[in-house]
């Protein structure tokens, strides 16, 4: 494969003289039992519209090794050790090529329905996506301000321009949702919008870092980033529905 480093955007310039449409970035930590999988689901997807980029923290396995003899469809990739999945994902936009990209977890898999998106990626200030398998079912839905409060949009369903990360990336503070974190800002600033497309994008495997791991300062910090970057009808709705009508009332006539 092509491993590269964080040196320089011009790293893969020699690789793709051209901005590519879409760039597929996939963060692993000793994940041979499930990357070939994935890697074999990129093959049945992949175009010369898109390249896909492994950013390892450093596996002990057999990754590295899996990387390797797939060169044909790994286009870059690099190994250390990094502060976790969200650190990752921030290094990897110094030198992804694609206008638009998306994240992928090694226990993922990409279906058909992601080729389908890629015909309605045009405007750079606009966050597309789509649908998804999640948790073995089939998950289809348009988001509203409301709906945000109850969960998050799935990273392995959304296409971010990167217009988003020329203004953003995700904050390291939140272990587990720097991705809803991100969402929700991006939901609050006017210069993006959002648009729901019916393609079948991915599917998401149960049993993923989320799971089992718990973001204690998001869970401290939702209300307030409810209350921030979300309606004010949204927000008391989600109040009325998570701590009851009598809070929902006091929080009526509390000040900010």
């Amino acid at each position: 494969a092509k491993e590269t480093s964080f040196t320089g955007e011009s790293v893969l310039d020699e690789i793709y003289p051209n901005e590519l449409l879409i760039s597929v970035v996939c963060v692993t930590l000793n994940a041979a039992g499930t990357l070939p999988d994935l890697i074999n689901s990129i093959r049945e997807q992949k175009t010369i519209l898109m390249e896909f980029v492994v950013v390892d923290g450093g596996s002990k396995d057999d990754t590295i090794e899996i990387l390797k003899a797939n060169e044909d469809i790994v286009d870059a990739w690099i190994s250390r050790a990094d502060c976790g999945i969200y650190d990752a994902m921030n290094s990897s936009l110094n030198f992804i090529r694609g206008k638009w990209v998306i994240f992928l977890g090694a226990d993922d898999l990409l279906l058909n329905g992601f080729n389908e998106m890629l015909a309605l990626l045009k405007d750079s200030n606009t966050i597309y996506y789509g649908n998804l398998m999640y948790y073995g079912r089939k998950f289809a839905k348009k988001y509203d301000d409301y709906y945000l409060t109850k969960l998050n949009i799935c990273q392995q369903a959304i296409f971010y321009p990167r217009s988003v990360f020329a203004k953003y990336n995700f904050n390291l503070k939140y272990r587990v949702y720097a991705d809803y974190h991100l969402n929700l800002r991006c939901w609050a600033d006017p210069q993006f919008n959002f648009f729901h497309a019916e393609h079948l994008i991915s599917s998401f495997s149960d049993g993923g870092f989320s799971s089992y791991e718990k973001d204690f300062v998001f869970e401290q910090e939702r209300d307030m980033l409810f209350k921030t970057y979300l309606k004010k009808s949204s927000y008391y709705r989600y109040v009325n529905r998570t701590r009851g009508f009598w809070v929902l009332l006091l929080s009526l006539f509390q000040p900010g």
